[in-house]
This record gives C-alpha cells, sequence and structure tokens, in this order.
C-alpha cells in the first residue's frame, strides 16, 4: 500500500497542489480538503477508473489521510465486516434496515471487491 508522509502532522493553513485544478492553493481547513474531494469524485465519475482508488491515489498528494479517517467511517466498516463474516443482517429485515446503512454497505462490498482483485492481479503478476 502507499503512503505518503509529507503532510503528517501539517496544520491548517497549508498550500498544496489541487489535483483537481493542477494549482497552488491554500487549504485553510478540512471543508476545503472536503470540497476537493467532492470535485475529484465529480471528475472520477463516469470513467473507468475505479473512484475509490482515484480518490485514495489524489488525495496523496494534498493531505494526511489521517484528517480523513472518521470514527463513524471506521465503526461502519466493522459493522459491515461482522455482518459479512458472521453472515447476519445489520438489522432483522431489510425493510427495517435504515437506506443510508444499505448505501454504506454496498460501496463497503464494492471497494472491498476492488481491493481483492488487485491484490489477485498483483499476485498473479508477481
Amino acid at each position: 500500500m502507499q503512503q505518503n508522509h509529507r503532510f503528517k502532522d501539517i496544520s491548517f493553513p497549508y498550500v498544496a497542489k489541487q489535483p483537481s485544478t493542477n494549482k497552488s492553493v491554500e487549504y485553510k481547513s478540512i471543508t476545503d480538503i472536503h470540497n476537493e474531494i467532492i470535485r475529484l469524485y465529480d471528475m472520477l465519475e463516469g470513467k473507468k477508473y475505479k473512484i475509490g482508488q482515484g480518490l485514495y491515489d489524489s488525495t496523496l498528494f494534498f493531505v494526511d489521510h489521517g484528517l480523513l479517517i472518521q470514527d463513524d467511517f471506521q465503526n461502519r466498516i466493522k459493522e459491515f465486516t461482522f455482518c459479512k463474516k458472521f453472515n447476519c443482517p445489520p438489522y432483522p429485515s431489510l425493510n427495517d434496515t435504515p437506506p443510508n446503512i444499505i448505501d454504506d454497505f454496498l460501496v463497503i462490498e464494492q471497494e472491498y471487491n476492488h481491493c481483492i482483485e488487485k491484490q489477485q492481479r498483483e499476485n498473479k503478476n508477481a
């Protein structure tokens, strides 16, 4: 896995290249980071490149990934992993499951499968 520690322990404001415009800009807050990620998502949507991989690769150039990791996201991934491992739904029925959890699980599953496919390709080419 790629690691970029260039932005480790950096504080706002700071200047970095904005991938969506290829210009140096000042990032004043996490909101500026989120806005850039939304622009990148919009640029990647509908392309052959996987959105999750594209966002990961692009964010290496302007943000410490530690700023992007939130406890609620990590807990949702743990919930997904538990449900998958023990083959149990997060709620008693599909009708009882909130739509946002279904959406989150679908995204996590898609990204998980992409990671497995990438790992298999790398192992095959090694």
